[in-house]
């Protein structure tokens, strides 16, 4: 969608759906990331200044990176738990950066679904947006924003410049030229300062601790890198912990793992940009249901149902050799990617 093709006019289809609409519900996917952040604000901001229609965030789970806190926090975004609400008092469910039946959402029907995930073939509603050609659905609701005509504020163009800038890596991965276009729509109203104080936050004493753990589980051979993480704080960190794997030299893909609850987190990345990130992760011994991605990051998780310390150890050992050979890696040998001891003085 681009806001001059009206064969492609989604906001005529949302006005129709909101025009008897009085309190709308937006349900963002579990742990939910800048961009489903971001995405919610949009369209609470395009139904209330539109419609008049009363709008709530609400969200599963918890927001747990430093950096997601700090937009939160810093723009004044109201969220609420999802275990709070009461569905009733809502007459329109709207679902964005993210699907239905994909594992890490809310499970239930819902009006409206905007996401750039790939097509899953359960997915309804009276209105659903599918858009898997763009890394980000932010994207599509500032495209919105501008067909809708009304100015984006500078708080809400915050918002959705660290979406864009957290879900690509600055523009980075898993791109393209529409994304490039919402993203210079909303930068230069952004407010610079906040902007930067929520990509540098302070961040907490567990974090480090975590980092030294990863650290010195880590290993590597040829283009690859792993590192299972074993108990971490929220599982966030298991995709930041694999994006900054993938920064050393000579790697082009890192997988990670920690447990959380009873889930064992999954997380991908590759710095090709035809990786297939989202393919290769289906086909590891998870379910495909709780799994996805794009070409260069991928993730979910796998129920681990009151699984002993030793057979998490050995999914884990399979996970591995499953990832390396799927890359074309056959008895690989690992080495800690720590290769002497660190002695500080």
């Amino acid at each position: 969608m681009t806001p001059d093709c009206p064969e492609l006019d989604y906001l005529a289809r949302l006005d129709e759906i909101l025009a008897d609409k009085k309190h709308l519900l937006i349900v963002a996917h579990n742990q939910p990331d800048p961009d489903a952040i971001a995405s919610a604000s949009a369209f609470a901001y395009l139904a209330e200044m539109r419609h008049g229609v009363e709008t709530s965030i609400a969200y599963a789970g918890f927001v747990g990176r430093a950096e997601n806190r700090a937009m939160v926090k810093k723009l004044g975004i109201r969220m609420k738990e999802f275990n709070r609400i009461k569905l009733s008092k809502y007459d329109c469910l709207v679902l964005v950066d993210g699907q239905p039946l994909a594992g890490n959402t809310p499970n239930m029907s819902y009006h409206i679904v905007i996401d750039h995930h790939p097509l899953r073939s359960d997915t309804t509603g009276e209105m659903v947006v599918i858009e898997p050609e763009i890394g980000v659905t932010a994207t599509i609701m500032v495209e919105l924003l501008i067909k809708s005509g009304l100015d984006i504020s500078a708080d809400l163009s915050t918002a959705l410049a660290y979406a864009f800038i957290s879900e690509t890596q600055n523009l980075g991965r898993d791109t393209c030229s529409r994304d490039i276009r919402a993203y210079l729509h909303v930068y230069p109203k952004a407010k610079m300062r906040l902007l930067a104080e929520i990509l540098y936050p302070k961040l907490p004493q567990v974090y480090f601790q975590t980092l030294a753990k990863t650290l010195h589980r880590a290993y590597t051979c040829k283009n690859l890198t792993c590192a299972h993480m074993g108990e971490i704080p929220n599982p966030e960190i298991v995709a930041e912990m694999a994006d900054f794997l993938l920064r050393r030299e000579r790697i082009s893909w890192s997988f990670c793992t920690g447990v959380f609850k009873d889930q064992l987190i999954l997380s991908i990345r590759s710095s090709n940009p035809k990786a297939k990130a989202g393919h290769l992760i289906k086909e590891l011994p998870v379910d495909p249901d709780n799994v996805g991605g794009h070409d260069q990051i991928a993730g979910g998780y796998i129920l681990l149902e009151s699984k002993r310390t030793n057979d998490i150890i050995s999914l884990q050992e399979t996970l591995s050799a499953d990832f390396a050979g799927l890359l074309g890696h056959k008895d690989i040998r690992w080495k800690s990617l720590l290769d002497a001891e660190v002695v500080l003085n």
